[in-house]
Parts: C-alpha cells; structure tokens; sequence
C-alpha cells in the first residue's frame, strides 16, 4: 500500500516530571529530512530520535516537537536554589539597564520567566530513553495511520485516471488508421482531378501513403504506454517502502511516449484524446508528488 508524504500526529504521556506531548508534521520532500526540536536538558536524545523515526519513514521533510510542562512543581531545595538564582540574575540585569529591582522584579516575574531544568543522573538515563522511545511509537503508529490513509485514497484516485487513460489509448488504437485512410483517399483524389491513371503515378501515390503511414506508426508508442501502465500498478500493489520516486518516472516515461504520440498522430480524432491524456498525467503527477 502506498503511503502519504503528508500527515500530522500528536502524543502525550504524563510522568512525574511532567506531562510530555510528542507533535510529528510530514510533508512531502524528495529525500528524508528532520527538523527536531527538543527541551535543552533532552538534546542528547536527537541522534536516537532521528534513529527510532528513520525505520519507518523513507522521504519527507519530517518536524518533531517535543514539550514538557510540569503539572505541579515540588518546593525542594534545589528548586528554591534554582529560583533564588534566576531573581538575583534578573536583579542584576535590572539594575545594569538603571531600573529598581524592587519595582520590576517581583515573585510572579520570576516564576514566569523560570523553567526548571529535568535532570535525572546517568542511572536514570536508560529509563528516560526507553520513555522517549515509548512516546515516539506511539506517535509514528498515529503517523502512519494517517499516511496510509491519505496513501489509499490517492491510491485510489491514481487507479481511475490510469483506467481512465487505458480507455483512451484503446479509442486511439480504434482511430490510428484513420489518418492514413484519409491520406491515401486525398492522394487518389488529386489523381483523378488530374486523370492520372498511369502504373508509375499509381505507383508513386502508393509509395507516398507507405511512407506517410510509416510516419504516423503509434503502435509502439501505445505499447510502450501499455507496458508504463501495467508497472505503474503493479509497484502500486508491491510491498517495497518507498515507491514514489519510482511512480514519478514512470509517469515521466508516459508523458514522454504521450508527447510522441500526439506529434506523430496530427489528426483531428486524435489529437483530443492525446490533450484529455496529458491531463491526466499532470494529474497524477502532482499526486505522486505527497507519495513517500
């Protein structure tokens, strides 16, 4: 199944340190790119989130927020030490930009301007990866959900235009004689204006039509298209990761075989549905854009 490029998730678990939320936002991007924002006291964790998320997603431009806020703060000494550090460093400030500390700096300032470090020891730290690992799966199982969702409605949206474009090709497979037709009947027509029944004019008209029908030959341009269509669905099918890349050139490839066709094939029947075609690939094309 294909998957989406494009897909939104969010997570939180509480703990005694507070209540952390997990926000994962994917868009579409040709290779894998990360934008990891995480509380200054857990960026030693960056390099295993990058780790834990990159093994089930292939591209896109992938940002992470991770906050904590603490529900209740306890009243240690710590606290207080670190408190008390905070209101004499903003009283410093105060009165080096010639302002009276005991006017601006006040006890609601400095718990709004204080966020207390997490710290946990070296013990701790296997129990904090394992929590942080906890939380970024159950935000890629949100993720993915999500990507997989988008991922079967363009799926199914990329069904119907290549059916869609099937029929047409089968309607131009119907008309492709038609312009050699017409041409050897114009030829005829002159010959007859012109009373021209000799063997070596007739002889020449049907040289002229051999060769303006070898100009117009489409059939290997719409088998070509055939082939195209039948590895477009098949890798929709496939089990492979990601398949976009993929996706993108075979739909280059038809476009290229489309644009042949439609310059070799100059009739008025067909050149219709080589325009309706060309539509449709632009289409799925920006389609396959958001696919991973």
């Amino acid at each position: 199944m294909i998957k989406s490029m494009t897909a939104y998730s969010r997570c939180s678990k509480t703990t005694s340190d507070g209540r952390y939320t997990l926000e994962l936002h994917s868009v579409n991007r040709k290779i894998i790119d990360f934008a990891i924002y995480l509380p200054k006291d857990l960026l030693q964790f960056d390099l295993d989130l990058r780790k834990w998320l990159a093994q089930d997603l292939e591209r896109g431009q992938i940002t992470v927020r991770l906050l904590v806020q603490q529900d209740s703060i306890s009243a240690d000494s710590s606290y207080l030490l670190q408190l008390k550090k905070s209101k004499e460093k903003w009283e410093n400030i105060s009165r080096e930009l010639g302002y009276n500390p005991d006017k601006t700096i006040d006890f609601s300032f400095v718990v709004s301007h204080f966020s207390p470090p997490i710290y946990f020891n070296q013990a701790e730290e296997e129990k904090i990866k394992a929590f942080l690992f906890d939380l970024v799966q159950e935000g890629l199982k949100q993720l993915l959900k999500m990507k997989c969702e988008e991922g079967k409605a363009m799926e199914s949206d990329l069904q119907n235009r290549l059916k869609s474009i099937e029929e047409s090709l089968q309607k131009i497979d119907q008309k492709k004689e038609l312009p050699v037709e017409r041409y050897r009947k114009r030829i005829l027509k002159v010959l007859e204006t012109y009373q021209a029944n000799s063997p070596d004019l007739m002889e020449r008209a049907a040289r002229e039509v051999t060769i303006f029908a070898e100009k117009m030959d489409i059939a290997e341009e719409l088998m070509r298209l055939h082939t195209h269509i039948i590895h477009f669905r098949n890798y929709l099918f496939s089990s492979e990761k990601a398949i976009g890349k993929i996706l993108e050139f075979l739909t280059q490839e038809m476009q290229r075989e489309i644009n042949t066709l439609g310059s070799k094939a100059s009739d008025s029947e067909i050149i219709p549905l080589v325009i309706y075609i060309k539509s449709e690939l632009e289409k799925m094309k920006e389609q396959i854009q958001n696919i991973e």
